[in-house]
């Protein structure tokens, strides 16, 4: 019912990852495959079964196309906030886009590299943030006019907008269409692509209007909302306390 889908650099992310993917053993049903696309791929831990390591430089063929032709524009960009770094955010983009065509499950979760589980977590509750007619469920910010958390999402493959939706993606990053927009960053895509589609009826489940906890940092949905009993989001100061741990 459930796939999940990650990737990382091994040598720049591999401490948050692996923390990832043990946790991800520790805590997440045995009938859910993760499968992680790995940079500089240089495995020496061994998962369980249901942890898939892939190597990122066999599906990075349309990456490197991707930055190769734009590299430069990002470059010459007079703004180097992350709102602008396009190539480093996707990673992400392109490996969701090679695994489409093997995913054998009904739902597809992405899940940031340096999201921690810290319970255990059923297909039960992860069921509740998906349905028949929802293709994209993602953590929105929109409350506070800002974009998207795009650390967990999920999307239904047999949903009559899957095709749709990533032939989008697929135009905003090979065609380059993501540097029209006022953003050039992953979150911000989905978030362009997501609004568009909902104008033809595509219908989108936005998992922070479940509730987040009272007098929480707006910023932090996935740890603040739902998700938050079972996931951690170590970004940010988080990342760089785990980091001195």
């Amino acid at each position: 019912m459930f796939e999940v889908v990650t990737t990382f650099h091994q040598e720049k992310h591999g401490y948050f990852a692996d923390n990832m993917l043990k946790t991800f053993e520790q805590y997440w049903p045995k009938s859910i495959n993760i499968f992680a696309y790995v940079e500089n791929k240089k495995q020496t831990y061994k998962y369980n079964k249901n942890i898939i390591i892939k190597d990122f430089d066999d599906i990075s063929s349309n990456f490197k196309l991707f930055e190769f032709n734009y590299k430069s524009k990002e470059a010459n960009t007079n703004n180097k906030s992350y709102k602008f770094q396009a190539i480093r955010f996707a990673h992400k983009i392109f490996a969701i886009l090679a695994h489409l065509s093997q995913c054998k499950s009904e739902f597809l979760i992405w899940l940031d590299s340096d999201v921690i589980s810290v319970n255990k977590l059923s297909e039960e509750f992860l069921s509740q943030f998906t349905g028949p007619d929802i293709y994209f469920s993602y953590l929105g910010r929109d409350y506070i006019n800002f974009h998207s958390e795009a650390g967990f999402m999920i999307f239904n493959t047999k949903n009559s907008f899957h095709n749709i939706f990533w032939d989008e993606m697929r135009e905003m990053y090979i065609n380059g269409k993501l540097f029209n927009e006022k953003e050039w960053h992953d979150s911000f895509i989905f978030d362009v692509v997501r609004k568009k589609l909902e104008i033809k009826n595509m219908k989108s489940l936005d998992i922070s209007s479940f509730g987040l906890k009272k007098g929480s940092d707006p910023l932090e949905v996935l740890d603040n909302s739902e998700l938050g009993k079972y996931l951690r989001h170590l970004k940010g100061k988080r990342k760089v306390l785990a980091t001195n741990l």
